[in-house]
C-alpha cells in the first residue's frame, strides 16, 4: 500500500505541475486549469461562512470532504501537492524520528487554534484562511520562486550546453521542447519573491524538527480534515501477535500511534501513510487496515483554555486591523484585475493563490503580488503594476482561472468593456506638459477603437526664443479608457512615467448573471 500511496503523490504532483504550466495564453485546451485548487477543504466552509451557501462550483472539495468521513486524512497522505514536498524535504534534510522529535509533539494544537481563529475572523468579516491553505501556498510558491527559478536556470543552462560540438543537437532539441512546453513566455519576474521564499522555506525546513511539521502542528486544512476523520470506517488494526517493539511509534509520519498503546490509532492525525504497516517484522505482519466500524474516536488536541485564548487572539487581530489607519493614496492605487468583486467581497474570497498573476506573465503580465501597502490584509493579494506590464487589451485569462470567483468570468467582449482604472497624467513630468515637445507614444499605443487619448493641439510661445509652435497636449477621454495602463508601460520617460492609473472610473462587477 505504501508503494500505491507513493504513486498517487507523485501522479497528483504532477498532475499540479502540469495544471501550472497549462495555464497561460491562449488558453485554448478546454480544461479548467484552477479545478486542482478546487479541491482545498477549506474553501467549502469559509465560503460558506462568508455567504450563507453551499456553493456548488466547489464541488471537488466537497468530495474530498465526504470521503474523508469514511477514509481518515488520505487527501494529506495521498493527493495534497505539498505534502508531497514536505516528504521530499524530509528525505533531503533527514528528519528525525519520533523519540527525537519528541519534545515538538505537545504544538499539535496550533492547527486547531489556526482553523479556530480563522473561523472566527471570517465570522467577524475578516478571511485570512488562504494565507495558509496547503493549496494556495504551494501555488503561490510554485507561481513566484520554484517556477522563475528553475526557468532562470534551466534555459541559459541547455544554450550552454548547445555552445558543445557533440552535445549540440541534443541540447537544442531540448531547448525547443523546453521552450515549446514550459516557457514559451518570457522569463517570469515577480514582486514579494524573498517574503514567498522565506515563507516555503521555513515550512520545508521544518523538517529538521520533526516529520511533516507544517501537517502535524500547522496546516488548518488538516485540522478540519481531522476532525472529520473522528468516527472513519477505515482504519488500522494489530492483531494479537504484536510483539509492541514500537517500530510503527517510532516510524510514523505523524505520530498517531500512542507509546503506551499501540494497538490505537489516533485517527486525527492519521494520514493513510501505511509506514507502520511496512515496518512492522516481515515474519509477523501485526497490523492491517481494514474496513470496520469501532465505537471510539480520538479527542482533538485543543483544550478549552486554548480555545478561549484563540477567541483573545481573533478579538485582538481584528481590533487592529479595524483601527489601522488606511492610507487613502495608495488605496487609489489599488487596481485589481478585470472582473474583480467589489473591494470587501473581492479580499473575502480572494486565497492569495496567485494563479492569475501566474495567467498575466504568459501575456500582459502587469499583475503582481501586492505587498503591505495599508494594512496587512493587502499582502499578497494581485494587483496590477503597470510600470512593469499593462493589462493586454485581447486577453481575458485572468477572469477564467480563479478557484473561488473573486474574479468572476468574463467573456472577451465584455472584458473590453470593462474599465478597472482611469489613466491620468502627471502634468510636471509629462513631455508635452513639462518641455513643450510632441509625444504621441501614448496615444499611439492606446488599445481601444476609438482612442481613450486624444489631443488638444494648441500654440506654445518659447519665452527664450519667442518662435511660436503648435504642441499636441494629450488629454484622457473617461468614457473610453478602461484603465489598460499600456500608456504607463511604453511611456518613454526614465523611471516615473508621465501618466498614471488609478481605480476611478473602476467597475468592480457584484453578478454578471
Amino acid at each position: 500500500m505504501r508503494t500505491a500511496r507513493r504513486i498517487s503523490q507523485v501522479l497528483f504532483f504532477l498532475l499540479f505541475l502540469w495544471l501550472f504550466l497549462i495555464t497561460r495564453y491562449p488558453y485554448e485546451h478546454g480544461i479548467a486549469s484552477d479545478w486542482f485548487l478546487r479541491l482545498s477543504p477549506l474553501s467549502p466552509l469559509f465560503l460558506f461562512i462568508k455567504d450563507l451557501q453551499l456553493h456548488w462550483f466547489l464541488w471537488p472539495a466537497l468530495i474530498i470532504l465526504a470521503l474523508t468521513v469514511f477514509l481518515g486524512r488520505f487527501f494529506c497522505g495521498w493527493i495534497c501537492p505539498l505534502g508531497t514536498l514536505i516528504d521530499l524535504s524530509s528525505k533531503i534534510v533527514k528528519s528525525p524520528d519520533n523519540r527525537s522529535s519528541a519534545r515538538f509533539q505537545n504544538v499539535r494544537f496550533v492547527k486547531f487554534a489556526l482553523l479556530a481563529g480563522f473561523v472566527l475572523l471570517a465570522i467577524m468579516g475578516v478571511h485570512w484562511w488562504g494565507y495558509f491553505d496547503p493549496l494556495s501556498l504551494f501555488n503561490r510558491a510554485l507561481t513566484v520562486v520554484f517556477y522563475p527559478f528553475a526557468t532562470f536556470l534551466i534555459e541559459p543552462a541547455l544554450l550552454g550546453l548547445a555552445d558543445i560540438a557533440l552535445l549540440e543537437t541534443p541540447a537544442y532539441w531540448l531547448y525547443d521542447h523546453f521552450k515549446w512546453y514550459v516557457m514559451p513566455e518570457n522569463q517570469a519576474h515577480y514582486q514579494q519573491v524573498a517574503w514567498i521564499a522565506l515563507f516555503i522555506f521555513l515550512i520545508l525546513a521544518a523538517e529538521k524538527i520533526s516529520r511533516r511539521f507544517w501537517c502535524r502542528n500547522l496546516c488548518p486544512a488538516g485540522a478540519l480534515l481531522g476532525f472529520l476523520s473522528q468516527f472513519r470506517f477505515y482504519e488500522r488494526l494489530v492483531g494479537e501477535q504484536c510483539p509492541v517493539c514500537n517500530k510503527c511509534v517510532t516510524d510514523c509520519k505523524m505520530n498517531a500511534i500512542p507509546q503506551d498503546d499501540v494497538g490505537r490509532t489516533s485517527k486525527v492525525e492519521c494520514i493513510e501513510c501505511f509506514n507502520c504497516g511496512e515496518v512492522c517484522p516481515d515474519n509477523i505482519k501485526a497490523i492491517t487496515y481494514r474496513w470496520r466500524w469501532r465505537p471510539y474516536h480520538t479527542s482533538v488536541d485543543y483544550s478549552r483554555r486554548q480555545f478561549l485564548g484563540t477567541t483573545a487572539a481573533s478579538i485582538t487581530a481584528l481590533g487592529l486591523l479595524s483601527v489601522n489607519l488606511k492610507d487613502r493614496s495608495h488605496t487609489g492605487r489599488q487596481v485589481r484585475p478585470p472582473g474583480a468583486l467589489p473591494e470587501d467581497d473581492f479580499r473575502d474570497r480572494c486565497i492569495r493563490c496567485l494563479e492569475c498573476v501566474r495567467v498575466c506573465a504568459s501575456n500582459g503580465a502587469c499583475l503582481q503580488p501586492s505587498g503591505i501597502q495599508t494594512s496587512i490584509d493587502d499582502l499578497w493579494l494581485p494587483i496590477a503594476n503597470m510600470r512593469q506590464g499593462y493589462c493586454e487589451y485581447n486577453c481575458n485569462l485572468c477572469t477564467q482561472v480563479c478557484p473561488t470567483d473573486a474574479l468572476l468570468p468574463l467573456s472577451l467582449e465584455q472584458k473590453k468593456k470593462t474599465p478597472i482604472g482611469l489613466a491620468h497624467f502627471d502634468k510636471n513630468l509629462c513631455i508635452p506638459y513639462d518641455r513643450h515637445e510632441d509625444c504621441l507614444v501614448c496615444e499611439e499605443h492606446c488599445p481601444t477603437l476609438d482612442k481613450a487619448i486624444k489631443f488638444d493641439v494648441r500654440d506654445y510661445t518659447d519665452p527664450q526664443t519667442g518662435i511660436t509652435r503648435k504642441v499636441k497636449y494629450p488629454y484622457v477621454v473617461k468614457e473610453l479608457c478602461i484603465g489598460c495602463g499600456i500608456c504607463v508601460y511604453k511611456c518613454p520617460l526614465v523611471g516615473e512615467p508621465g501618466i498614471f492609473v488609478t481605480t476611478n472610473n473602476q467597475l468592480r462587477l457584484g453578478n454578471l448573471q
